[in-house]
């Protein structure tokens, strides 16, 4: 039996996570950390914390203020990348025959391949948005109790001393600068899930691994086995366990940008199919 385009085609579409996403997530998130921070910086005093019980007690009342908010800015962002992440798949669905393009149109009324998956991933994602308060009254509880270790002793560490003091001064930047890392991360995260979820969807056992080709790529990101990583074709289902010990498909990885190539092939008889050593 002659195998139809469905079968032979590689999709070559720009799976990559939607940047619109991730700006947007970043920008709302940004705002949390930067009130979280202010809300710390308003109780410290040099390298101690003016009532710690009120500050931790704002910041947690924080949190639980801004959940509908962080509700709506969770499915915002995962609705944002569901939508990329079809076009895709749509812009290039002429060149894998009408079998294909019936599925993936008629996917946005059918939602059966996210359901539970996209909710889960919401509710994760609100969950981080609502940690960045607590994390920054965390880290200066931790550094106040440091400076106040090193203050006991009979010597104290004014390098020390300082360096906490400057460290208890960069609340904001250092809550901003993890608001910047969720964003990254769980767009890719979600883009990721949603492209794998779609591709098994219409019938796509395997990907190519594709990286950003730029200098910030992990070398592990960057070859496997001592070849390109593109040169391997994988099994959504048993994701590679990288040169750096690490096992997950592209996008799964903190600050990953890397992305999967849905393959619809017969992939068998490839020299480059990857197998783990389970």
């Amino acid at each position: 039996m002659a195998k139809t385009k469905f079968q032979q085609k590689l999709i070559k579409g720009k799976f990559k996570p939607s940047p619109t996403a991730e700006r947007e997530f970043y920008r709302a998130l940004k705002k949390v950390a930067q009130n979280s921070g202010h809300i710390v910086e308003a109780h410290i005093d040099g390298v101690k914390l003016i009532n710690e019980g009120a500050m931790q007690d704002a910041l947690n009342k924080y949190a639980e203020l801004i959940t509908p908010w962080a509700e709506r800015q969770a499915n915002k962002m995962v609705e944002q990348v569901q939508r990329s992440n079809k076009r895709a798949y749509q812009n290039k669905a002429k060149a894998l025959g009408v079998e294909l393009k019936k599925e993936i149109l008629t996917q946005g009324k059918q939602q059966s391949f996210t359901g539970a998956m996209v909710r889960a991933l919401q509710a994760e994602h609100v969950k981080l948005i609502k940690s960045i308060p607590v994390e920054a009254g965390r880290r200066a509880q931790d550094l106040a109790l440091k400076a106040a270790v090193e203050g006991r002793r009979a010597t104290p560490d004014q390098a020390t001393i300082d360096e906490i003091k400057k460290q208890l001064g960069l609340s904001t930047e250092v809550a901003t600068s993890r608001a910047e890392l969720i964003a990254v991360t769980e767009t890719a995260k979600a883009n990721a899930m949603i492209n794998q979820a779609r591709a098994q969807e219409v019938g796509s056992t395997h990907y190519r691994w594709h990286n950003s080709h730029d200098g910030a790529v992990r070398e592990s990101h960057k070859k496997l086995r001592g070849k390109p990583i593109g040169d391997y074709i994988f099994s959504w289902d048993d994701p590679p366990t990288l040169d750096d010990g690490m096992t997950g498909n592209p996008g799964e990885f903190p600050r990953c940008r890397c992305f999967a190539e849905p393959i619809f092939d017969e992939v068998t008889n490839k020299k480059t199919l990857y197998k783990s050593k389970k």
